[in-house]
């Protein structure tokens, strides 16, 4: 009966022991991607293979577009760097996103308030559509300094 009984605690120390290796394996491995914002930085904005206008709340949707950008995330964020003063510009691809009027113009206004901060924003794109329509794509590239 005693060699029973220390057999069992020896399993649940053994179990304890490695739990905790397993949880300080774990805080190691989450932890070595924050390395923090730099304090130099320019934004970098991949607008040609489109936005989503909203992530749905079900967990469904959710789980089809877990790593998809919304309209409102790409305006809040530049509204964020605009004031942020690490962020000296913005490069954005743009192309044939396939963006409704209302989202191109959404986006143009915000690289426009942007601009007003006194930073920079280049756009560029491999091709405007030149197949196909384009206008959409150029028009939002007015909005910034430079069209490469």
């Amino acid at each position: 009966m005693k060699k029973i009984l220390i057999g069992i605690l020896a399993f649940i120390g053994a179990i304890a022991i490695l739990c905790a290796l397993v949880i300080a394996l774990l805080g190691l491995v989450f932890s070595m991607g924050e390395e923090g914002v730099p304090d130099v930085v320019v934004l970098e904005l991949n607008l040609e293979n489109g936005l989503v206008e909203y992530v749905p709340d079900d967990p469904f949707g959710a789980a089809m577009l877990s790593g998809a950008v919304s309209v409102r995330d790409v305006v809040d964020g530049l509204s964020r760097a605009a004031d942020d003063d690490r962020v000296i510009g913005l490069v954005a691809k743009v192309g044939n996103g396939g963006f409704g009027l209302a989202q191109i113009q959404e986006i143009r206004d915000a690289v426009e308030q942007f601009r007003e901060s006194g930073k920079p924003a280049v756009a560029w794109a491999e091709t405007f559509g030149e197949v196909g329509p384009g206008n959409g794509s150029y028009y939002l590239a007015t909005a910034f300094d430079r069209i490469y």
